[in-house]
């Protein structure tokens, strides 16, 4: 699990949470102008519906690629759930919405999975062919290899094992490779021809085609760019561009006019992505347009009406070459329009747009939207929830709530959209001018709680809602039903100011052989590591001290009382946590390794504390069975005198205490506390006992799934940790319990004070570097962070 992944606030860096501390004007003052304004209107330019278009296949099905023509769009789909998968490929009408089957020939041999067409209407599509006798022939060869290795072993033969089981390995990719073919057919679906890819193409995936006009069919495999006649289907090798870890991530495109380009990881001065394009007279790709801000040429769509459209999970956007911005076209938002992506865009005419649209278990749907005149859109009271980002989990409640109330709706704002710059310093801003709005009282209803957001300062300020008499009136909600820790990780000051529907808990697991019954504490560190033969260097595995402030935000709060605005940093204590953090190497050059090179390090015996953040019932048998390969114990973050574990939400929303309805906030943020809500969360532990009860019952039985009937299926799980294989199997009781309990038991929640944890980390230079004494560097810290306390707590 990359911690780096999880975490947007790191992502990002670490900025100034001085955010709300630097308000300190009384609310209902006149507006500064360097606030945020919320807009509590619905943007009715921009709304859509959109309706699925079901294809006349028996079963479940998935629609895998589309491309357009003049009239309609031909449509690729797949069966599943089924022993053997079925192609089938129709035409869809742009006018009628009606889909017509074109017959192709399709065996359990072969397999459809990308295609174009051309201005005439004919169809170029990958085949993929199972070659029989290669694998009959690999499994001879591989049955060979094994009697060798046998006979070697009979008969005390020198032979290394490593040579055998690596011809193995590659025995076994060839087995599962195929042959690529490029098939023409004609609108009626006629044969015009089928040739086998080129040699450089042929063991590669295609990625993307395009149909170059007057030419032919252009592919993108794996890098190697090739060009096939229209007529003949002769294939030519264009070029061959830089792989990237042996992998090309480009992707071809053509715009309305029949233009090719390549996309590449490829950025202007300004930071914005890169086109190629494709110079038919000399066969090169040159670099030619900039796309608009914050677009990544991964998935562009020809329109007409506009050179492309492209699709993030908040909006369908336009724009034509050169344009600086997108022109939004919807707002799924604002449509109650749940989805989890879309794959493919066809503009079918003013208004009207054809698209793949993802499902909750992954497979595309066929859907049609039709834009809806402002004047038919229905007035509704409108409450706003304000972000720096968007998760995925706020907008499905928002859709969901939009659709089933008839007099209020929800929008989303989110305050980083209008950023020019994609940076720490232009994030800071934006926290800034949030924490201003809510003192001036123009922030949003609701607003979810971003990691850098000093929530104690906005409780105490009076800019957040108490929500325990909402708790105390409401007979759906109980508080008995939650977890008790994840409640007082809500409380400031005795109250409750958030929900939590789900966390996971940042903690440092050990070998719990290494780490004794005392466990790993500041003052044991060093001679745990040396007594386990483990260099003190490493004994963090790969963190530094660049990287230290994640220690700075865990051992370093618990050096904090943010409540009382106090701190004793000038202790023995915090004087043994910069001895630790001096230990470590300077940065991750200094160690000599790769991040990868560390998730071997804890089996042999080379690392002995290993930060991870632990999200599921999988996750203890990842660090078990792969990690350190024996039993392990959640010793926390060395502290004092033990080890501390910290709560890290996934989500946490709170209620202004200026929302002019209260009563409709209050609902929809107790939805996220319901049953139906909490029993679906799958990533992360969900708040309500029960729910988190009934995933740890679910732990114990072997790996299954609901499929898209609703029936449990049995399947194989793995993990792969450095060159360790994982098998996800049931857990027994008492480690289930074991990992429940330690959840129950967390009581500390991650608090990212920026402000404190630069102090720390400049003025502990001076004893990393040897200029000042530990003694010397504590004082200082202590009197400046007093300071940053008194004037600000």
């Amino acid at each position: 699990m990359n911690k780096y992944a999880i975490r947007r606030g790191i992502a990002i860096g670490m900025v100034c949470s001085m955010a709300f501390l630097c308000a300190c004007g009384k609310k209902k003052e006149e507006v500064s102008g360097d606030t945020v304004q919320t807009k509590a209107q619905i943007d009715k330019d921009h709304i859509f519906t959109m309706d699925d278009i079901e294809l006349p296949m028996e079963g479940d099905y998935g629609v895998n690629k589309c491309c357009t023509t003049k009239d309609g769009l031909y449509v690729l789909a797949t069966t599943y759930g089924e022993e053997s998968e079925t192609n089938k490929l129709f035409k869809v009408s742009f006018e009628t919405g009606e889909a017509e089957e074109i017959e192709i020939s399709d065996d359990d041999n072969s397999y459809f999975d990308n295609m174009t067409c051309d201005e005439d209407g004919n169809i170029y599509i990958i085949k993929s062919i199972w070659n029989d006798e290669e694998e009959e022939e690999s499994q001879d060869e591989e049955a060979s290899a094994g009697a060798v290795l046998a006979e070697s072993e009979s008969e005390d033969i020198e032979m290394n094992p490593n040579d055998v089981a690596s011809e193995t390995t590659v025995f076994a990719e060839e087995e599962a490779s195929s042959d690529y073919h490029l098939v023409k057919l004609s609108p009626a679906g006629e044969v015009l021809f089928d040739v086998e890819l080129l040699e450089e193409d042929l063991k590669e995936y295609v990625q993307s085609l395009v149909f170059v006009k007057g030419k032919g069919v252009m592919t993108c495999c794996n890098g190697n760019i090739s060009l096939y006649d229209m007529k003949t289907g002769e294939g030519k090798h264009i070029t061959t561009r830089d792989k990237n870890d042996d992998y090309y991530y480009g992707s071809l495109f053509a715009s309305k006019d029949g233009t090719v380009y390549l996309s590449e990881d490829e950025w202007d001065d300004n930071s914005r992505s890169i086109l190629n394009k494709y110079n038919p007279q000399t066969g090169t790709f040159d670099k030619d347009v900039s796309l608009p801000d914050n677009i990544y040429a991964s998935s562009l769509y020809a329109g007409n009406s506009y050179d492309f459209y492209t699709s993030d999970r908040g909006n369908i956007e336009a724009f034509n070459l050169g344009d600086e911005k997108t022109t939004l076209i919807c707002d799924f938002t604002a449509s109650d329009i749940m989805t989890e992506y879309i794959s493919y865009i066809a503009e079918a005419g003013e208004g009207k747009l054809f698209v793949i649209n993802s499902t909750d278990y992954g497979y595309g749907k066929l859907a049609c939207m039709n834009k809806v005149e402002p004047s038919e859109v229905t007035d509704k009271e409108i409450l706003t929830i304000g972000t720096t980002f968007v998760p995925e989990a706020v907008r499905k409640q928002v859709v969901q709530f939009n659709k089933s109330n008839d007099k209020y709706k929800i929008k989303i704002v989110d305050y980083t959209e209008d950023d020019t710059e994609d940076d720490a310093e232009a994030y800071s801003d934006t926290v800034k001018k949030i924490g201003l709005a809510l003192t001036q009282g123009q922030g949003p209803d609701m607003l979810v709680l971003d990691y850098n957001m000093p929530i104690e300062s906005y409780a105490e300020k009076g800019a957040l809602e108490p929500l325990d008499p909402y708790f105390e009136a409401d007979q759906d909600v109980n508080t008995s039903d939650f977890l008790q820790n994840i409640l007082d990780a809500t409380r400031i000051k005795g109250k409750m100011y958030s929900v939590i529907p789900s966390f996971y808990v940042d903690t440092c697991v050990a070998s719990k052989k290494k780490a004794g019954n005392d466990g790993v504490t500041l003052k044991n560190y060093t001679d745990v590591c040396k007594n386990n033969g483990i260099d003190p260097k490493l004994g963090m595995g790969s963190m530094n001290r660049a990287s230290a402030a994640e220690l700075y935000s865990t051992v370093g709060s618990t050096f904090v009382d943010y409540e009382n605005g106090t701190c004793n940093f000038n202790t023995p204590e915090f004087i043994d946590l910069l001895n630790l953090v001096k230990q470590l190497p300077e940065d991750m050059e200094e160690t000599g390794y790769d991040y990868e090179d560390f998730d071997s390090f804890y089996r042999e015996n080379k690392s002995l504390l290993f930060e991870y953040y632990i999200s599921s019932f999988d996750d203890y048998q990842v660090l078990k069975k792969g990690y350190f390969g024996e039993d392990i114990v959640f010793n926390g973050f060395p502290t004092t005198d033990g080890g501390e574990s910290f709560i890290s939400t996934n989500l946490q929303i709170a209620m202004n205490s200026d929302c002019k309805h209260k009563d409709v906030a209050w609902e929809f943020m107790k939805s996220f506390l319901s049953d139906e809500y909490q029993k679906k969360i799958e990533w992360g532990f969900p708040s309500r006992e029960d729910a988190l009860e009934a995933l740890a019952a679910k732990a114990q039985e072997k790996p299954y799934y609901i499929d898209a009937q609703g029936k449990k299926q049995e399947t194989s799980h793995f993990w792969s940790v450095g060159d360790t294989e994982v098998e996800i199997t049931e857990l027994s009781k008492e480690e289930t319990q074991e990992l429940v309990d330690f959840i129950k038991s967390v009581t500390r929640t991650m608090i990212y004070e920026d402000t404190v944890n630069n102090i720390i980390s400049e003025e502990a230079g001076a004893f990393y570097e040897g200029q000042k004494t530990a003694e010397e560097v504590a004082d200082v810290i202590q009197s400046r962070v007093q300071l940053y306390l008194s004037e600000n707590m």
